[in-house]
């Protein structure tokens, strides 16, 4: 779940936020995010994979293969990635953690108090 691969929309949206609540460059994206009530798109794309992660096995499609037996790459794929991040970062394995855990690394990481 890497924040890198989302940055291009993201920048997209902020431009046109930053269009629509008529501010500039130098404007904290995150405060005005929140104030419009917009989340960031690793959040969401973060929470998509934790849930699809976890319905997914039971699905009777080749995607449920996919995620019970992972594949064996020298690189990460999206079923390996997504499950080390769940081991790493969600202190129990429930629907929901991903959230939890951003919002809990976003307030540790936020300089502004």
């Amino acid at each position: 779940m890497s924040e890198n691969r989302c940055r291009p929309i993201q920048t997209v949206i902020d431009q046109a936020t930053r269009m629509v609540a008529k501010v500039g460059k130098n404007a904290a994206m995150e405060r005005i995010r929140e104030e419009l009530g917009i989340s960031s798109v690793f959040l969401r794309t973060s929470t998509a994979r934790e849930r699809a992660f976890i319905k997914w096995p039971a699905s009777k499609t080749w995607i449920a293969d996919l995620i019970n037996q992972p594949i064996k790459a020298q690189q990460s794929t999206w079923v390996t990635g997504c499950s080390r991040w769940i081991k790493k970062y969600c202190t129990k394995n429930a629907a929901g953690q991903t959230v939890i855990s951003l919002a809990n690394r976003k307030v540790k990481n936020n300089d502004h108090k």
